[in-house]
């Protein structure tokens, strides 16, 4: 005798369901009843079943439905995969953040590390005693190639190359200042356009970040400055400027930052600048994610205007 083998594409996941009804209440009707079908419906059930497994399955005894040889030794197996489903689609989407000890990675530059991790550790020391923090720096290429892939959690900041495809949300908006030593020779409390144009210059190009803005503005009105210092990075430039003459634009978020700097002296700008929106980017596949939601949400708590 030649034995056909089963394709599980025959199957379907509501037959496994009605065997194991059927296995259970040892009765069709009672049966149907448990799992919501019809009587009808489920004695269909019960014959697809038979043909596609080409065995009887249950037979009427005294007793109800008893189970063939072969569907007993099918028992095991169909009740623990129904119960491996059963536990994967009604798994709690809940994140302790009280116990958890995830690590979770974000990007961002070394402004959204200065204004942003200081009060997010603090709030994690609070709520979240056990989580961790990973912070990187990523051209937008690679940002979008993490972030889908899970490499990366969630990016923050000034990131506008990075708003298609991806979800976004809106955090604060900021505009640029400049920033002087407080005893420079040649500027006071004030900033004219003629002094801004006049002084020496240092300027930060992270690339992908957008914070080139400023050149872009002068480019537009025909102005020109001389730039002693260009950096890839903020690092720096508080201490720079507080010990040189130099004059640097930068976001106004960041300039508060440096308050604690001694010599130093936040200005308006003499030339109009654009306004920028700081937001956190995440992927789809993140979305309804109960860990990713809650740092979006911790994020959102803290930093939202």
């Amino acid at each position: 005798m030649v034995f056909k083998k089963t394709d599980i594409l025959d199957l379907d996941l509501k037959l496994l369901v009605a065997f194991e009804a059927v296995l259970l209440q040892r009765n069709v009707t009672a049966a149907a009843q448990s799992i919501g079908l019809s009587q009808p419906a489920m004695s269909t059930c019960l014959g697809k079943l038979r043909k596609v497994l080409n065995d009887p399955l249950f037979v009427r005894t005294s007793r109800g439905m008893e189970p063939t040889p072969f569907a007993t030794d099918l028992v095991d197996p169909i009740r623990h995969a129904l119960h491996l489903i059963r536990q994967t689609l009604n798994r709690d989407k809940h994140f302790d953040a009280a116990t958890s000890t995830r690590t979770f990675r974000i990007i961002m530059t070394d402004i959204g590390e200065r204004v942003f991790l200081p009060a997010l550790l603090k709030r994690l020391s609070e709520v979240a005693p056990g989580v961790n923090l990973r912070t990187v720096q990523l051209p937008v290429k690679e940002m979008r190639e993490a972030l889908e892939s899970s490499e990366m959690d969630l990016a923050v900041g000034f990131i506008p190359d990075l708003a298609a495809g991806y979800y976004q949300q809106l955090l604060f908006k900021r505009s640029y200042v400049c920033v002087a030593r407080a005893d420079h020779p040649h500027i006071g409390d004030t900033l004219s356009l003629k002094q801004f144009l006049a002084a020496s210059h240092a300027i930060v190009l992270a690339p992908g970040t957008g914070h080139d803005v400023v050149e872009r503005v002068l480019i537009e009105k025909g102005y020109t400055r001389r730039v002693a210092l260009q950096v890839t990075h903020f690092l720096a430039i508080p201490l720079i400027i507080a010990n040189s003459d130099l004059v640097v634009t930068i976001p106004a978020m960041l300039a508060e930052s440096y308050l604690p700097i001694n010599n130093i002296r936040i200005l308006p700008s003499p030339l109009k600048m654009p306004v920028y929106d700081i937001k956190q980017y995440w992927h789809e596949r993140f979305h309804d994610d109960p860990a990713n939601r809650w740092l979006r949400e911790t994020f959102y708590a803290l930093f939202r205007d």
